[in-house]
Order: C-alpha cells, then sequence, then structure tokens
C-alpha cells in the first residue's frame, strides 16, 4: 500500500543537506541526547491507576507492540485507547478512531524536501520506508 496524500499528525520534512532518515526529520534540540518517542499509544486505565504505554513508535520509527523502552516525553504525541491490549492494527484503529474505517489516511508521514515521502506510518500502523 502507497502513502496516502494527507496525514494525521502531518507531513515533516528531512534537513536539504542532513540525513534522509527518520530520525533526520526529527532533529534534536540543545542537551543532551534524547531520542524521544514519536508517539505513544496508552489505555486510559481503571479510576485511581495511572495509565500504561501499550505500544510506542521509537525515535527511528519502528514500531514496538507490545511497548519497548517507552520514553517520558514524545515528539508527536500520546493517544488513548479504550483498550487494555491489542494488535498493532486494534490499537491504531480505535486510538485513531474514525479514520480507519473512514478515509484510512497515514498517520505519519516523513517527506524530502522535494515532497516525496520516504517513510510513513499508515492507519494500520505499519511503517514502511527509512
Amino acid at each position: 500500500m502507497a502513502q496516502t496524500r494527507e496525514a494525521i499528525l502531518g507531513q515533516f520534512i528531512t534537513p536539504q543537506n542532513g540525513p534522509q532518515t527518520v530520525a533526520g526529520a526529527f532533529p534534536q534540540v540543545g542537551g543532551p541526547v534524547q531520542n524521544l518517542d514519536l508517539l505513544q499509544i496508552i489505555s486510559q486505565g481503571e479510576p485511581g491507576t495511572s495509565p500504561t504505554v501499550l505500544l510506542n513508535v521509537d525515535y527511528a520509527g519502528t514500531v514496538h507492540n507490545p511497548a519497548s523502552s517507552a520514553t517520558v516525553g514524545t515528539r508527536c504525541g500520546q493517544f488513548y485507547t479504550r483498550l487494555s491490549s491489542g494488535t498493532t492494527a486494534q490499537l491504531f484503529a480505535d486510538a485513531f478512531y474514525p479514520n480507519a474505517n473512514q478515509d484510512q489516511s497515514d498517520i505519519l508521514q516523513v517527506v524530502n524536501p522535494g515532497g516525496n515521502a520516504h517513510w510513513y506510518l499508515n492507519y494500520a500502523g505499519v511503517a514502511t520506508g527509512s
């Protein structure tokens, strides 16, 4: 499946002379290297309990389900699901409802300065490219 014309959270551009990678589109900003997750899908949790990170997309664009080495903070946000577990597709469908059932737009895209996507995260949580 090819990337879509639009992305829910946006298109992020790699620098003209920088690395054409996912990490290149999210450069570190001063201080120590943080390598924050791009996004996390978290459970709402029961009343009185704290939410749990169920899935994360790391700084390099790799999807982890179950979550692996989730960071404190993200580049693009944390998104709630009503589920306590599930497949990657189920978690994305619930967290980004109704997108998965309607237009099925990509969630994130990383594009080169010419506007061509070289990495994208689709509505089902499948990351393609580098």
